[in-house]
């Protein structure tokens, strides 16, 4: 049956929701094709996603319907009822509070989000608890020979005839296999795909992307937890929410679809090119000295990547997107928590995708003073973050938005933030001191795009989180400038209508 938002009732052939308005369903027969999309009122179709596609709240929108929203859900704990307290009182103290929510989904603090000392009761969102894993198929995959060269395999096993497995890549937490099923199980593609023609996509390794690229409609990705990480609770969670979110973004054409999940185990699609390494010069790995850059750039602005000013205005906004859909998830704001280019890949039919929600967080409520509770990472690594991580401080999803910043930067130059640096925590002081990238001024004389890049980047920047612009208003600033830039040049690649 077509795929829609909540059950299916077999007795009536229409269902309504609340969320998507009517949606018909009806068996998919063998070879028809089946678009998710879903009519409006007016009879127009839209793909459904985070958000309506073509249409962004006014400023502030978003956030405060998740307020709404979560003020009207029905509490587990209400405010007026009896506890072992008896009927709570306003004034209660912190552990009269504590003993009222006696619950492990409600963590209680002590401060506000802005360091006012207030009890406050933190409870996690009920999405986090639709956990629905699809064990029995991951016991299929045999990884037992995935360094094995298939035509020199001297018994094949019956499995390896029909799927083959490669190591791919690792990140941080989890190694990277491809599980690519055997030709000879699609024959009608079996002649196209021998025939397509070779593409070069400017990637470090044009081989394995070709072979993805090729393969992507026999292919999936299983990503399995390294075995030098700890096994833990902690660990076990991370996975969990990550296969959460992923499944109940299923219907965003902009994030990755997931397959399965089982334990620290996630399969899902291939998209098979990697954007980081087009955006970003990797000759020199995104890293110059200052004096070699001026050198480049003494007669006029040279970035380091071939995209066109209109081009880098599209992938903006694809990114930016793709981030809505997590800020404004209809179950809680969702912080995806490691923004950076590698965690958008590029779909052979050019769109972009987001993936890999391990460090992401669902915010959780606090049912006392009706807000979403700031929530505190500790110590943070890297160069690409946000100040307030740097500082240690209480994070939201405007820690995205910055970061989204720094993807901006790479996007117009072609190197990343802070290009000249090699010490990370240099870095770290910099930005604490309100000490950002450098921005070549020429780049709001070179193109009416990068002018206007460059000035939302200095937004997305802003160094006090609550004065930074949000992702909706981001959203709302490129479709804003690429009608206007696609007037100057009567071109682009994306509808903004």
């Amino acid at each position: 049956v077509a795929q829609v938002h909540g059950g299916i009732n077999n007795s009536t052939p229409l269902i309504t929701t609340a969320d998507y308005g009517d949606i018909h369903y009806h068996p998919i027969e063998e070879g028809e094709d089946f678009a998710r999309e879903i009519p409006d009122d007016n009879d127009d179709f839209i793909t459904p996603g985070g958000f309506d596609a073509f249409f962004i709240q006014p400023d502030g929108e978003g956030k405060s319907q998740h307020k709404r929203r979560n003020r009207h859900k029905k509490s587990p704990h209400p405010r007026e009822s009896v506890s072992i307290l008896g009927s709570l009182r306003h004034d209660a103290t912190f552990d009269e509070l504590r003993t009222y929510y006696d619950d492990d989904g409600v963590t209680m603090q002590r401060k506000l989000n802005d360091g006012t000392k207030k009890a406050r009761a933190c409870q996690r969102q009920s999405v986090t608890s639709m956990y629905f894993p699809t064990c029995n198929a991951f016991h299929e995959f045999d990884l037992s020979r995935p360094f094995d060269d298939p035509k020199e395999y001297i018994v094949p096993r019956p499995e390896n005839s029909q799927v083959t497995v490669r190591y791919l890549s690792h990140g941080y937490y989890r190694d990277v296999w491809t599980l690519e099923e055997n030709s000879w199980l699609w024959p009608i593609h079996l002649e196209p795909e021998e025939e397509s023609p070779d593409q070069k996509f400017e990637v470090l390794d044009e081989e394995r992307t070709a072979r993805l690229v090729r393969n992507a409609y026999r292919t999936s990705v299983l990503k399995t937890f390294r075995t030098d990480r700890e096994i833990n609770e902690d660990n076990w969670e991370m996975i969990q929410i990550e296969a959460i979110i992923m499944e109940r973004l299923t219907k965003s054409p902009r994030i990755m679809n997931i397959y399965g999940h089982c334990g620290f185990s996630v399969t899902a699609e291939v998209v098979p090119i990697e954007f980081e390494e087009v955006v970003v010069d990797h000759g020199g790995d995104g890293m110059y000295s200052q004096k070699k850059v001026e050198k480049r750039n003494q007669d006029g602005i040279r970035p380091y990547n071939d995209f066109t000013p209109t081009e880098k205005l599209e992938f903006a906004l694809e990114m930016a997107e793709s981030l809505a859909d997590l800020h404004g998830f209809e179950d809680g704001v969702i912080v995806h928590d490691d923004v950076q280019l590698c965690q958008w890949l590029h779909t052979t039919d050019g769109r972009l995708k987001l993936g890999d929600f391990n460090r992401a967080t669902i915010m959780q409520w606090d049912v006392e003073n009706e807000e979403y509770c700031k929530f505190n990472n500790g110590e943070a690594y890297g160069n690409y973050r946000s100040p307030e991580e740097f500082a240690i401080k209480n994070l939201d999803e405007k820690i995205d938005v910055f970061s989204f910043g720094n993807n901006i930067y790479a996007l117009l130059t072609g190197l990343w933030n802070f290009y000249d640096v090699d010490d990370d925590g240099e870095v770290h002081t910099m930005l604490i001191d309100q000490k950002l990238a450098y921005v070549d001024p020429r780049f709001k004389k070179r193109s009416y795009a990068e002018k206007k890049l460059v000035e939302l980047m200095e937004k997305c920047w802003i160094y006090n989180p609550d004065d930074r612009i949000s992702i909706f208003e981001a959203v709302e600033f490129l479709r804003n400038v690429l009608k206007e830039n696609a007037a100057l040049n009567n071109t682009t690649r994306i509808n903004t209508s």
